[in-house]
């Protein structure tokens, strides 16, 4: 069987899978709906849901990974199956076990985006939106915000980016690295043309007052 023959018949019994978990979900057998995630994360990656639950990030991510490229087929596939979890979790009303899933779900979706190249600010994810919804009471890991502040960066979405970026410096204790990573944004920004700036809901006159408030932010 060829590589893409397999990738085929692994995507057609995972959307088979995922009908089931939601089956079982509208019966609220959630018994049943979890040992069909554990059985389709050991068809993905050979281990149960629970053992994703206990590694690293990174350690997950070494897992997801052959020869230094990230199998970003497998990595999507697995975020899906931690969203439903999560879903799951959230019926029950389960808060903190539907937080972890759905923030396991969200690193991996990001990892995804951040190597497609071929986003724009124009393009909606609901895979993305739809986590950052379920997420958006809670204030997220700063490796997190991090990487979603590179997504909207590297997308264009220059006026969520920078609003994610004061979100991080205005916590308790912003690193330096915060600081450095909001100077190189704007000093980008101000390479771009008006359209681009435009496109991605931000002015120059807004690069200019934002790397203002930083560097007074800074001094402090």
């Amino acid at each position: 069987m060829s590589q893409r023959d397999y990738i085929l018949r692994l995507f057609e019994e995972f959307g088979r899978a995922l009908a089931q978990v939601l089956y079982h979900r509208q019966l609220k057998d959630y018994a049943a709906a979890r040992n069909l995630i554990d059985e389709q994360c050991k068809q993905v990656l050979g281990v149960g849901i629970g053992f994703i639950h206990s590694v690293s990030e990174e350690t997950l991510l070494s897992m997801l990974t052959s020869f230094g490229t990230l199998n970003t087929e497998k990595c999507w596939l697995l975020a899906v199956l931690l969203k439903a979890e999560g879903d799951i979790y959230q019926d029950q009303e389960s808060p903190n076990e539907s937080y972890y899933s759905y923030l396991k779900s969200l690193d991996l979706v990001l990892e995804v985006l951040l190597l497609d190249t071929t986003l724009s600010s124009t393009d909606f994810v609901p895979e993305l939106e739809g986590l950052l919804y379920k997420l958006s009471e809670y204030e997220l890991p700063k490796s997190t915000r991090v990487k979603l502040f590179h997504y909207f960066d590297q997308t264009g979405k220059y006026s969520r980016a920078e609003d994610l970026l004061f979100e991080m410096l205005e916590t308790a204790d912003p690193d330096e690295d915060i600081y450095a990573l909001g100077t190189a944004f704007y000093h980008r920004l101000r390479t771009k043309s008006d359209a681009a700036l435009n496109a991605g809901n931000f002015s120059r006159e807004e690069v200019e007052e934002g790397l203002a408030k930083l560097e007074r932010m800074k001094s402090q």
